[in-house]
């Protein structure tokens, strides 16, 4: 009897573990089936500001990339170079007291003239839920007029991230000026990404200026435009404006990530090695990272990447782990990370309003960065 229900039992087994596998061959080919078609969801009203000369070049390039769900400001109080740029909507502020010849530098005039016409600011901002400003600090016009717009911004409710470079290291007053700028900035906005123009030195150093400049401003569009398809877009492991506005009320300075390849281990290094960037990620409060590939993309390559960007968090970061398949985009990947509350040495050293942008927040309990990729797969 006991031989004869070993026998039977082993039977069942082998019967059990075959219908097992034939269900979940028919749930792998239901799911291929299905395909990734998700019905749309409701995207935040975003705009880009472009603050003064450097901003508003910025703005100009992003228009030219026909990015969707995002509305393009430029604002100045130059009003030749306003009329040069491309933009859904320009604003010429200060023309009774500049006659819109500019500031000459002096960002304490500009801010006042924003002061002024705060009421005109104010309904420009005012519908937003995500404001993103860019400004080229150390000038008179976006160091001035960054921190005002983004006060009336987050008055509003929106989440306000400032995107803004530093000036070269020659420009000792400009850079003295920038620094006051950003000190008032990093009180006002949510997150605050420095850019330093430095590094143009060391990796576009024979481009003429105007081209070199227009490197740092591609960076910036990237990042602005990677953000926006991240959280407008649908994806399969989805970060909403829900995730984003959680990781920039903790923000203070953050930096961006930006890598493409076809390797994971190549995307990674790209992104923690980027020379645009100089950036210590040790004691980041939070990271949101999302990653587009191709219909091929496989979820060991997936979790390749955001291992291999988690690992250089530590345990209590906040991670937010994001994923789309983009049928045109062949066997790359790309991704792109906003990592907060860092401190970074080239942008933030020897100036003691700076250094403490980045002071974190603590987490209601230890939180190993592993365990964004277990809950976002799992």
């Amino acid at each position: 009897m006991g031989r004869r229900w070993t026998h039977t039992h082993t039977r069942m087994s082998f019967s059990s573990r075959a219908e097992a596998v034939s269900t979940l061959d028919k749930l792998v080919r239901e799911a291929l089936e299905s395909g990734s078609d998700f019905e749309a969801h409701l995207s935040p009203k975003m705009c880009v500001i472009g603050c003064g000369g450097g901003g508003s070049n910025s703005v100009h390039r992003l228009q030219r990339t026909e990015l969707h769900d995002i509305d393009t400001i430029a604002i100045n109080t130059d009003r030749f170079h306003l009329n040069r740029i491309s933009a859904a909507k320009r604003l010429l502020i200060g023309e009774s007291s500049t006659g819109g010849f500019g500031t000459g530098g002096d960002a304490m005039l500009a801010e006042k003239i924003a002061y002024s016409e705060i009421d005109r600011l104010d309904a420009l901002v005012r519908d937003y839920d995500i404001v993103f400003i860019t400004a080229g600090m150390g000038g008179g016009t976006g160091t001035g007029t960054a921190p005002v717009i983004a006060e009336t911004a987050r008055k509003h409710g929106a989440i306000v991230v400032a995107l803004v470079t530093l000036p070269f290291d020659v420009e000792k007053g400009r850079l003295k000026t920038a620094f006051s700028g950003i000190t008032k900035l990093k009180e006002r906005a949510h997150s605050t990404i420095i850019l330093d123009n430095n590094r143009l030195l060391e990796i576009v150093p024979k481009l003429p200026v105007e081209q070199a400049f227009m490197v740092m401003d591609q960076l910036i569009a990237e990042v602005i435009t990677g953000v926006t398809e991240t959280i407008c877009q649908t994806s399969m492991i989805n970060l909403d404006f829900a995730d984003f506005r959680t990781m920039m009320l903790h923000g203070g300075a953050s930096t961006v990530l930006y890598g493409e390849s076809e390797d994971p281990q190549d995307v990674v290094h790209e992104a923690l090695n980027n020379p645009l960037l100089d950036v210590d990620l040790e004691g980041a409060s939070g990271a949101l990272i999302h990653i587009t590939g191709g219909p091929s993309l496989s979820l060991k390559r997936a979790y390749q990447v955001f291992n291999g960007v988690t690992s250089e968090l530590s345990e209590r970061a906040n991670v937010k782990l994001g994923a789309r398949i983009e049928p045109d985009f062949g066997s790359n990947i790309k991704l792109i990370g906003i990592v907060t509350g860092i401190r970074s040495p080239d942008a933030m050293a020897g100036f003691s309003g700076i250094e403490q942008v980045g002071g974190g927040f603590n987490m209601p309990g230890p939180r190993s960065s592993n365990f964004g990729i277990a809950d976002a797969f799992g």
